[in-house]
């Protein structure tokens, strides 16, 4: 019959074995920079293998370090839920407000949208917006709570008078389109001042592309070209219109070219 010695001596040489396998999934995976609780108990236990049996630890010193070990756990818990109820209020606090998000398809572009509900599963907090859930973290920033303009609204807005794109000079842009067999095409736009979004999708439209205005964003499609793009002015480079700057325009993964968000209320 095995004896009491025995049995703690095979304890040890069990927990010893389970610290040299965490040592190892650490040493492979990248020690974490914070002391948890599975390093606290690696540390325990290999202090207990190498103590000297001479002058081994006594039971208050052994109580001493169970004690702090169940303290680092208990406020690991309370970290967790502290954690945990900040994200279900930030959540909870956007709901009604408008808020610009971080396309999760597109990192260049912003998605504008009232937050309609907050929603707290499996540890992470989202918020609907357009009808569409996303990730808390993706939030770049909240507006006074007004209601983004309708696209309708903006259709009908001059460029001069959109938040985002005022102060846009009369002047060209060039729409260059390149097909299959590389053959360029190259369209001078007129820009003026009073002109409207309607009216600058028109032109577009003239130029050969389709272009449509969804939730704040002009997207000009690519289609069937190779590639597209604008510049500013005309192709030697004089009457340059500042539309491409003020509009943020740029080009898609798809290859489509997009502006940021054109407008909404403050």
């Amino acid at each position: 019959m095995a004896t009491l010695g025995a049995i703690n001596q095979e304890l040890i040489n069990m927990q010893s074995a389970t610290a040299v396998n965490k040592a190892k999934e650490l040493a492979a995976n990248g020690a974490s920079q914070e002391l948890d609780g599975d390093a606290f108990l690696m540390l325990m236990m290999e202090q207990l293998k190498n103590q000297d049996p001479m002058d081994p630890m006594d039971n208050s010193e052994m109580l001493a370090q169970q004690a702090q070990f169940t303290q680092l756990q208990e406020l690991q818990k309370l970290n967790e839920s502290i954690n945990t109820n900040n994200m279900i209020q930030q959540a909870n606090s956007l709901v009604g407000k408008t808020v610009q998000i971080v396309d999760p398809n597109n990192t260049s572009r912003l998605i504008t949208g009232v937050v309609t509900s907050a929603n707290f599963t499996n540890g992470s907090a989202t918020i609907t917006v357009n009808g569409k859930e996303y990730p808390l973290g993706l939030v770049a920033s909240i507006t006074d709570g007004a209601q983004a303009t309708e696209d309708s609204a903006i259709l009908d807005k001059k460029l001069s008078e959109l938040n985002n794109a005022s102060g846009i000079t009369s002047g060209y842009i060039t729409l260059t389109t390149q097909d299959e067999s590389y053959q360029r095409k190259n369209t001078e736009i007129e820009i003026k001042e009073n002109m409207t979004v309607k009216d600058l999708l028109k032109e577009l439209e003239k130029a050969g592309v389709n272009a449509e205005l969804k939730n704040g964003i002009i997207t000009i499609a690519k289609g069937n070209n190779k590639s597209i793009s604008i510049s500013e002015g005309k192709l030697d480079g004089s009457s340059a219109s500042n539309l491409v700057e003020k509009m943020q325009m740029f080009q898609s993964e798809t290859g489509d070219l997009e502006t940021a968000i054109l407008d909404f209320n403050r």
